[in-house]
């Protein structure tokens, strides 16, 4: 349960004014969420026109977690990548450690849980500072593992599935061979239902306009009062879930517009710019049940945003862990599935280490998804963005 005492000492620790997550910047989750549309602008470049759902906040918080023990030009690199560069190393991991705590909920109507996890070579001569900081900041499970074990992967494959209710599977494989030292793992999992459901009865079949035609897909409908916003390029709307602590933002681009330029416009600007200017308003949103299983390898779009060092062999330098290590392998794993009774989502991202005010009254709005769309999941204690995406095809093949 999230009490309002532990709230008020990640406001002090953060430095967030007031600490309302609609209207104060708090540095590390602001760092998070600039990292993730920087990830997702990067992956919609090398993605076009494709599904695409990341956990912003699951990246960054195993990034955090490797970058405890990188140094020089690595760990350079990493800070301005993660937006991070303001910020002092034990200054992150203490946040990291209370937004935890923060989205950490379990009752009837939401879920959200999260779980980190370390296995290492034995023979490695880990730093016991790196093991250290990782236990105390990021509750993280430490074991020692051999990797060339063919069942290695199949051990941190069964963290990951326990961890996400069965929802991420095969994680690992791939990822690990007889050269890795360390893994290092971060899973996420949601469940939510909305805060008012979307009624069953009002789905229909209706023309969903792709980038090269059209088809017809299942189109929930509600009307109600909701947080909204319109601009020239979008239309967007608040979707909160019960307990009103978590809450999922739709955009839809305006014909002229896509998806891709609305990353572009809400990158660095989300809570000052674009959050804080939605208002209550009557109006039916028409929105697709999806459901999106998503796999990316990170190395190459992290190389691409400037983090280079961390995956050369030749100049790495994560001598916080050991010595003659680099980034051999960087991967996340989503699911999300949205329907008329709420949301499930989820994620796991893993790394390998080798060696070497109200508005005035407004007429009632009417957003029909029926075109690709952008979509955020945020906890909003925090302004953490746990989930984002770009949905092309709802229903693909």
């Amino acid at each position: 349960m999230r009490s309002r005492k532990s709230l008020m000492a990640v406001c002090a620790l953060l430095g967030a004014v007031g600490c309302s997550a609609a209207s104060a910047d708090q540095p590390l989750a602001a760092a998070d969420n600039a990292f993730g549309f920087k990830l997702i602008k990067q992956l919609a470049k090398d993605w076009p026109a494709s599904n695409i759902s990341i956990s912003p906040y699951s990246a960054a918080t195993v990034l955090h977690m490797v970058g405890n023990g990188a140094a020089g030009k690595t760990k350079t690199e990493m800070q301005q990548v993660l937006e991070t560069a303001a910020l002092s190393s034990a200054a992150v991991n203490a946040a990291n450690k209370d937004i935890a705590q923060l989205l950490t909920s379990n009752n009837a109507s939401v879920i959200l849980s999260t779980a980190n996890a370390v296995w290492y070579r034995p023979d490695t001569g880990i730093n016991p500072a790196f093991i250290s900081a990782n236990r105390q900041f990021y509750g993280a499970t430490v074991e020692a593992l051999n990797f060339a074990d063919p069942h290695a992967a199949d051990i941190i494959n069964a963290w990951a599935s326990d961890k996400t209710q069965g929802r991420i599977r095969r994680m690992a494989n791939g990822m690990i061979d007889p050269d890795t030292r360390l893994f290092l793992a971060d899973a996420i999992y949601f469940k939510g239902k909305w805060a008012k459901q979307f009624d069953v009865k009002e789905t229909k079949d209706r023309a969903f306009h792709l980038r090269g035609g059209e088809k017809q897909i299942p189109m929930m409908l509600k009307s109600a009062r909701l947080e909204y916003r319109e601009e020239s390029g979008y239309q967007a709307v608040r979707l909160p879930y019960e307990g009103n602590n978590l809450a999922m933002y739709v955009f839809l681009p305006a014909g002229n517009s896509s998806p891709e330029n609305i990353v572009a416009t809400l990158s660095g600007s989300w809570q000052r710019e674009i959050k804080s200017k939605f208002a209550s308003q009557e109006g039916t949103i028409v929105l697709p049940r999806f459901k999106i299983e998503f796999s990316v390898e990170l190395i190459q779009p992290l190389q691409s945003l400037g983090m280079r060092a961390a995956f050369n062999a030749s100049i790495a330098d994560f001598s916080g862990i050991a010595s003659g290590l680099f980034i051999s392998a960087a991967r996340q794993k989503t699911f999300i599935e949205v329907n008329e009774e709420g949301t499930e989502a989820a994620a796991v991202t893993g790394i390998g280490v080798s060696l070497t005010a109200l508005r005035p009254h407004a007429e009632p709005f009417q957003m029909i998804v029926d075109r690709p769309f952008l979509y955020l999941i945020e906890d909003e204690q925090t302004g953490t963005i746990l989930f984002m995406g770009v949905v092309f095809d709802p229903t693909p093949a």
